[in-house]
């Protein structure tokens, strides 16, 4: 898979990157009201989702439920800056193509375990770049609960922002 395939992913994780070096560590390990979690749980959630994409593409096995719930990732921004940094690094260099068969391990019922289906590495590539945004989105509502004002494109989905384009072009 050539760079270019993993580059709007990249391009989410460079968001989310300014995003969080813009936070103070009060308003990133703090919950804010209304929200049943922090901005830094977000990202390191957003964090694991990549970097099982990422650890998984190399082997065909990426596995959503190994987490690292309650890191130094969630309280410390810096952390965090780090891991986006690395896992747009290994991103620049795929291990996998787009066709690539992968096997996937998710958990659908919080009652049950865990179950594990066939995908590509495709697949779980616009999986994870989509619920990376959509958590951005979530994290951009926590800052501005904060009062903390965030870019204007940060957290819209690819198709948004072509929707976007579009009328603004329009006569």
């Amino acid at each position: 898979m050539s760079g270019a395939m993993t580059g709007p992913l990249r391009d989410v994780l460079l968001d989310l990157r300014v995003v969080v070096a813009a936070l103070t560590p009060a308003h990133y390990g703090a919950r804010p009201p209304g929200f049943p979690s922090t901005i830094g749980a977000q990202v390191r959630h957003c964090i694991d989702h990549v970097r099982a994409f990422v650890d998984g593409s190399a082997c065909g096995l990426i596995d959503y439920e190994r987490r690292e719930r309650g890191t130094a990732i969630e309280l410390v921004p810096e952390q965090a800056l780090s891991a986006l940094d690395a896992l747009r690094d290994r991103l620049a260099r795929p291990a996998a193509e787009p066709g690539d068969a992968a096997r996937v391990v998710d958990r659908l019922d919080p009652s049950r375990p865990p179950i594990e289906m066939m995908s590509t590495i495709g697949r779980e590539l616009h999986f994870v770049t989509s619920h990376t945004t959509h958590h951005s989105a979530l994290i951009g509502a926590m800052a501005g609960a904060f009062g903390v004002a965030m870019p204007p494109r940060f957290g819209f989905a690819a198709s948004t922002l072509a929707f976007l384009d579009r009328m603004t072009c329009a006569p």
